[in-house]
């Protein structure tokens, strides 16, 4: 079973997000904070991780760099989640990182998912 981190500081797309995923039979862990979610990273070793962007401390992207600096996180791929239209920059050009712009429906979540991590 794939396992699943989700990072956002809005419970209720958490929630959301982790119903879609456990339908599909993944295993899902969820996080509120970016410092959290790089703690939980470390630790747990997650098959793909779905980051909202704009969040307090440690917002998607710092993220995303902070996973790539450490050699025993920089394979992880992420999906980062937006509600702010912006260019993707740089990080559009790393394989390992997708992006979704919210709100989010349900069958692309999967599709994202599914582009990122083989079952």
């Amino acid at each position: 079973m794939k396992t699943i981190l989700i990072v956002d500081d809005d419970a209720e797309i958490r929630k959301l997000e982790k119903i879609i995923l456990d339908k599909e039979g993944f295993a899902v862990i969820e996080s509120e904070d970016g410092a959290s979610a790089l703690e939980i990273a470390k630790a747990k070793m997650p098959d793909l991780i779905i980051s909202d962007v704009m969040m307090e401390n440690i917002n998607g992207f710092m993220l995303f760099e902070f996973l790539r600096d450490d050699p025993k996180t920089e394979k992880i791929p992420m999906i980062l989640v937006t509600g702010k239209a912006q260019t993707a920059g740089a990080w559009n050009l790393d394989p390992n990182i997708g992006y979704l712009q919210k709100p989010v429906a349900p069958h692309e979540l999967l599709a994202a998912v599914k582009k990122r991590i083989a079952e």
